[in-house]
Formats: structure tokens, sequence, C-alpha cells
């Protein structure tokens, strides 16, 4: 009767745990929800960092006057030709105005109070400084990230996610900003404009502006579902360990059941071993991995040191494959690591071995094998991936970088050269192979 009750007590017990954990949780998911908020105002009507602007800087004669009232600003003007496309508006200057902004990255919604008295589009700049591009004093410099709305369509408040912001490509091409670069930035925004659009009439109009208004969480909803699995991950953990110790308490007490858990541990080392044939391989492409790698490499070291057998080092980056991920998503940039392994797997020996290096890298690792050799195999994989088509939305090509093991090298000297060669592949084009003793030229 008491081994009865004592399970009952376990049982009680794990379950006390796991509703707290639940109440814990929910109570965590409510309060993001409803809760948790950060909300900072911007009322233009008694802010003193701004000051109307028209196209006269662009060679337009629009012009503008700027008033205040007790709860607004408004910019009486009249839009006249001039300019290819004639506007005004405001600036609102936030930190220095210059070059150390306001971060505004962390906010998810963006609220905009603005009246048009009239038809038309409004423009909004959120203008960011990038020590990368920007020049210090040169406002043009300043990232144009950009949203143009009809005012007279959207609530009011209009309310904008940053998601729907993009970078002025008339700015992208203006200042040769790098691709890479020409993404939506509001860490650091020192500036703020609000103008006519490109499409409003010419002639007097009127724009009463209340301000802005930015809303956030103030934690992150990444560091939240973060937190939680933490939370339950040590939940569970320590309802692993009561339950070890109620079974060792068990196990000590009842030796009939010896046999059985002998038979537990065997499975669990059939389970460890497997554990850690998987623990060596990538689990999305099959590949072995760095911990797999590291075996394949010390066997061939001491093969190369007792019997003067050639080792060649071939490391292959996917050219561009950030624009894949960027472009297609994800998803795609998966299958391009898959299928990719998949045709290095069919046109190599089995004694070669292929390694997922990290990333968009992969390292093939060729015994028995001159540098001469491995030259034509990279020449020959190029030349394959170049010809296949690993996906259907575009050609996909791998640049190569090729070094032989030298007796007693360490494995990182040998990795730096074939990285070099790797290196200079992509600055001579991308889509090439290099070797680190001689380089190759399609």
């Amino acid at each position: 009767m008491s081994r009865i009750f004592e399970k009952i007590y376990v049982l009680f017990r794990m379950n006390i745990l796991i509703f707290v954990l639940l109440a814990v949780t929910v109570i965590a998911l409510f309060a993001y929800q409803n809760g948790l908020d950060v909300i900072e105002p911007l009322y233009l009507h008694d802010y003193p960092y701004l000051m109307a602007e028209t196209d006269s800087a662009d060679g337009g004669a629009s012009a503008v006057k700027l008033s205040r009232t007790d709860s607004s600003i408004i910019l009486d003007y009249e839009l006249k030709e001039g300019y290819a496309y004639p506007y005004v508006g405001v600036k609102i200057f936030l930190g220095d105005g210059k070059t150390r902004g306001r971060d505004l990255s962390r906010f998810d919604s963006i609220f905009v109070w603005v009246k048009p008295r009239g038809e038309g589009t409004v423009r909004l700049y959120m203008r960011g400084y990038d020590s990368t591009f920007s020049r210090p004093g040169d406002e043009t410099s300043l990232k144009f990230n950009e949203i143009e709305f009809f005012p007279l369509e959207e609530t009011y408040p209009a309310v904008f996610v940053p998601q729907e912001f993009r970078v002025a490509g008339w700015w992208v091409a203006e200042n040769e900003i790098n691709v890479h670069k020409a993404r939506v930035d509001l860490s650091n925004i020192p500036l703020i404009e609000i103008q006519t659009g490109t499409n409003a009439p010419l002639g007097y109009g009127t724009l009463e502006i209340k301000g802005l208004c930015f809303k956030g969480k103030k934690i992150e909803k990444e560091e939240l579902a973060t937190a939680l699995v933490a939370l339950w991950f040590i939940t569970f953990f320590v309802i692993l360990v009561i339950r070890f110790f109620d079974y060792s308490r068990e196990r000590a007490a009842n030796n009939k059941k010896r046999e059985e858990l002998e038979k537990n541990l065997r499975a669990l080392e059939i389970e460890k071993s497997e554990y850690e044939k998987s623990s060596k391989e990538d689990p999305l492409t099959g590949c072995l991995n760095r911990a797999g790698f590291s075996s394949v490499l010390m066997r061939e070291q001491e093969n190369l040191q007792k019997n003067d057998s050639p080792v060649s080092f071939v490391i292959l980056d996917i050219d561009h494959f950030k624009h894949v991920n960027d472009t297609y998503g994800h998803m795609v940039g998966d299958e391009v690591l898959v299928n990719l392994a998949k045709l290095i797997q069919s046109k190599i020996r089995n004694t070669d071995a292929l390694v997922r290096w990290g990333g968009e890298e992969f390292v093939i690792l060729c015994g028995d094998t001159p540098i001469q050799n491995a030259q034509f195999l990279a020449e020959k994989l190029r030349m394959a991936i170049e010809n296949t088509q690993l996906i259907k939305q575009q050609k996909i090509t791998c640049s190569f970088g090729i070094a032989e093991m030298i007796v007693g090298e360490d494995p990182k000297r040998l990795f730096e050269r074939a990285d070099k060669a790797l290196y200079a592949s992509k600055e001579n084009g991308r889509n090439r192979v290099t070797s680190a003793t001689f380089r190759h030229t399609r």
C-alpha cells in the first residue's frame, strides 16, 4: 500500500511542475500580447528640432510656410514648376541630426498623423546614417528608407511596419551602394522627412502633421521564445533528474528487475553508438561535419607520414549564395546545398571525404591524390555544377581552392593555403579553380 501512495505522490509532484510551467508560459505570452509595449511619441507642435523644406535645393521654385497650432504643425505651400518632381515638406532632426540619430529598428509599428487638404500622396523618409557609405556633413549620403502612401486611403493615424519600407532606387544608383548595403536599416536615424508625394498637383495646398509614434516591445519575440524554451528545457531536466533518483531507489529495493535494467542499458549503448554516428554527419546534406572530418584527416596525415601518399585538400564555396537565400528564401538555399552535395558525391571516389565545412562551404579531402589530380577533379566538378540545374530559379556556380598537404604541416596552415586559393578564385571573377601553388585558368 505504501508503494502505491509513493507512486501517486511522485506523479502528483511531476504534474505540479508541468502545471506551473504551463501557467508561466501562458502568463508570459498573454503579457507579451497585451502589454510589455514601448511607445515613443514624437509630437511636432512643440518639437524644436524641425524645419520646412522645398525643392529649391534641386532647382525648384516651390514655396512653403510652416506654422504651429496647439496640437500640430501646418505646412501651407505652393507647388510650382521648375523641378521635375516639385515637393515641399518638413525635416525632423533626431539625435545630433547628422551622424548619431535614434535606433528605430526595435519598433514594429510606426504611426503617422498627417492630413492633406487635397489629393495626392505623401512621402515618409527615414534617413539612415551608415559609416561605411554616409559622409559626415553630406545630407544626401544618408540612406533613403522610404514609403509613399495616400493619406486619404489610410486610417488616421496611418500605421506602417518596417517591412513596408524600401530603399530609394535612385539613391542607390546615385551613390553606387553595394547590394548588401541597399537594404532597409532603421538602426541609426538622424533625420525624418515628410514630403508631398510624386503626384501632388501643382498649386496651393496644405499639410497638417500632428506627429509620429513608434511602438514596439520591451522584449523581442525571439528573446521571449528563447527564454520559454530554456525554461521548458530546465524544467524537464529537473523532472528527468527527479525521475532518475526515484528510479534508482526503486532499483535498489527490487533486485528482481536487474535483468530488465541491464537490457535497458544495452539499448542505451546502441542508442549512444547511433548518436555518435549521427553527430559526425551534417543533418541537411548527409555529408561529414567537422567532427567527422577530424578522424578522416588524422588517418590521411598518418598515411602521408608513413607511406608518403599524397593528400590534397579541395575547398569550394557557392557563388552568391547569400543572394539566393535573400531572393528565394532559405528553403531554396537548402535545396541548393542538398542537390550540390548529391552531385559532388556522385563525381568523387568512395575513398574521398566530402565535408560540409559551414554555411555554403564544402571541403573534399582526397587521399592518395597529388595536387594535379585534385586540380583535374575540381575542374570536372566546377563544369558539372555549372551545367547542372540544381534549382529551377537560376544557375549555380562554385569557386574552388586547392592545396596539397605537406608532411608535418599543421592542418590549419593547409586550410589557410586552400582558403587563399579560394579567395583568389573569387577575386578573379568566381566560377573558377585556383591552386595554392599554381593557378588554373578556364
